[in-house]
């Protein structure tokens, strides 16, 4: 993941990032993020608990600690490991990326360690 990183660059303020939570019964919780451009990122974090990233449209890369997972098209659930920090570069325009998680009582999903991008381009 190291080289990838050199390829990033700074977003332009059209290609802002969406997100939306969801909180579902049962202690389901999901975040919708829609991303408008290819070479977009999310940038690298990790959680608590295993969980499922829905790729609803587009095609995307991720990583999952040092290792790349590979490239994925909608409609596919990625499943990521608890405590795995992980990354998403996005491959077309108008991606949308569903992250699905329980998080029993908790009133949101507990994030690990989250990575930004500054000064990237």
């Amino acid at each position: 993941m190291n080289g990838m990183v050199g390829q990033l660059r700074s977003l332009r303020p059209e290609e802002t990032v969406g997100t939306t939570d969801i909180k579902w019964a049962d202690g389901v919780f999901g975040k919708t993020i829609a991303l408008s451009r290819a070479s977009m990122v999310v940038p690298q974090h990790s959680h608590v608990y295993p969980h499922v990233s829905v790729l609803v449209r587009g095609k995307v890369r991720v990583w999952a600690g040092d290792k790349e997972l590979g490239d994925f098209e909608a409609p596919v659930g990625i499943t990521i490991a608890a405590h795995v920090k992980h990354l998403f570069l996005t491959l077309t325009d108008d991606v949308i990326i569903l992250c699905v998680h329980d998080i029993g009582t908790a009133e949101s999903v507990a994030v690990e360690e989250e990575h930004r991008l500054e000064g990237v381009g």
